[in-house]
């Protein structure tokens, strides 16, 4: 690591520290605005609370990932850690405050503002501080020189194509060396030339590509950049296979890649996920109670049946669930294992109206109370759908590792209803890849502006021509 790194780590560790800090205080003369008396009476403790809690709180970033080097990260992975380690301190403050304390109301009251304030400014900072750093790097400063120790045409072609797609990440590839010709990179000559090349050269890294390579020459290669002092790094040959951030296991002494490690495999991660499904699906169901009392006489008079239309569905861990939504169609004998289709001759025209709004889906929310679904997650499909795909979409089973959602990825992005169900799956394993809180919070305010189904069709939408065909077929 170059100096200035840990110079810019230390520099960025003080400016949070002293961003935390002013919050507190902000939020302490809030409180003391708020509830007077109870500020006079607790301005020594909060002082010493304050010190403690700043200090934790960098500990905690530092620990967390947050002062990573911000060459290849996504702006995501740091704005989520400084989110959940705010509100675990928040939580775990609360927690001492109501055993410890008298004056509760107080201790909330400054809590959750400090806890506002400063997860804004700190969000502010760091994406300001990596839309600096990038600019800077797109601009072809502060570069890091990289040499390919490969013998691979498609590993080269994966390492360059990500190094082409961001040139925001800073890195210059000076060329490879290896023992096989290599289109589209400079030779610099062969592995065994590999120290000399060093000495001669000085990358900054030199980044190992290989699909078969054996370990003692592996070991032999990462001796030399150790020798001579040069960061080495490896691209795995099964890097194809996943995309998701990778984690590295201890089995006893020997280091395993996760293959399919995901965001939501930290428990921090759940629980916060969860907890706001909970205290969103609670306040929806309150706002939307209005909403749902008129689907539900508009759905009783529209034609006779239940008001609710209730179906197994495939949920986490392939666990059967029963899904809510408002019955749109006719009560017919597919309920079970009929896919809803364009023009479909069995909704009803208030069906058609309320599935055209994503009305229908409002009962999901209980759902989504009971656990088994969340707000935002890849769309359940039913039963005899699962079986099926599961045959021929690849990776298809990937969905069921986490709750299904009442939105998604895939349902913004105008995948409902009969499209394709190879691009839906597509868009839910990037999303479980890449889940972070804030890419929720994203989703959930982008879904209002996409709920509008515009694959929905009732039968009098169906072209002249197929509706003379669907006669016929009658």
């Amino acid at each position: 690591m170059k100096p200035y790194h840990s110079l810019l780590r230390l520099s960025e560790k003080i400016v949070d520290l002293l961003i935390i800090s002013a919050t507190m205080y902000l939020g302490f003369l809030a409180a003391g605005l708020q509830y007077t008396e109870l500020f006079m009476a607790n301005v020594k403790g909060l002082l010493s609370v304050s010190i403690f809690l700043a200090l934790f709180s960098v500990f905690a970033y530092s620990y967390a990932g947050v002062y990573r080097p911000m060459r290849s990260e996504r702006a995501a992975f740091y704005v989520g850690r400084i989110l959940t380690v705010n509100f675990t301190v928040l939580c775990f403050f609360l927690t001492i405050s109501a055993i410890v304390f008298s004056h509760y109301r107080f201790y909330l009251f400054w809590a959750l503002t400090t806890f506002l304030l400063s997860s804004i400014l700190l969000v502010i900072k760091k994406t300001a501080m990596m839309s600096i750093l990038h600019r800077v790097r797109s601009s072809q400063r502060n570069i890091k020189h990289v040499l390919l120790l490969t013998d691979s045409q498609e590993m080269a072609d994966e390492y360059m194509r990500e190094i082409h797609l961001n040139p925001n990440f800073g890195y210059d590839v000076i060329g490879y060396v290896g023992n096989t010709a290599i289109e589209g990179l400079k030779h610099l000559g062969t592995t065994g030339e590999l120290d000399a090349l060093l000495r001669k050269l000085q990358p900054d890294e030199v980044v190992m590509a290989f699909e078969t390579v054996r370990r003692a020459n592996i070991t032999k290669y990462v001796s030399v950049c150790d020798d001579n002092g040069i960061k080495v790094l490896a691209v795995p040959a099964i890097c194809g296979i996943f995309k998701s951030q990778r984690q590295i296991k201890q089995l006893g002494m020997l280091p395993v890649i996760d293959i399919r490690s995901t965001p939501l495999d930290y428990m921090s991660a759940r629980f916060l996920k969860r907890a706001t499904d909970i205290v969103l699906s609670l306040l929806l169901i309150i706002l939307s109670s209005p909403i749902m009392l008129f689907a539900a006489i508009g759905v009783k008079l529209s034609s006779p049946g239940p008001i609710l239309f209730r179906q197994e569905r495939v949920g986490q861990n392939n666990r059967i669930f029963t899904i809510y939504k408002f019955r749109s169609m006719r009560v017919n004998d597919e309920e079970a294992s009929g896919w809803t289709t364009d023009y479909d001759p069995r909704k009803t025209k208030f069906g058609n109206f309320i599935r055209k709004y994503s009305i229908d889906e409002l009962p999901q929310f209980f759902n989504v109370l009971k656990g088994d679904m969340s707000i935002v997650g890849p769309r359940p499909e039913m039963v005899h759908y699962v079986e099926q795909f599961r045959k021929t979409v690849p990776l298809y089973m990937l969905k069921h590792s986490v709750r299904p959602g009442i939105t998604g990825l895939a349902q913004i992005d105008g995948l409902r209803g009969d499209t394709s169900i190879e691009r839906r799956i597509e868009e839910d394993i990037y999303y479980i890849e890449h889940w972070t809180w804030l890419y929720d919070l994203k989703i959930i305010l982008l879904t209002p502006f996409k709920a509008f189904n515009k694959h929905e069709k009732g039968p009098k939408d169906m072209p002249s021509d197929k509706r003379e065909d669907q006669k016929s077929d009658e």
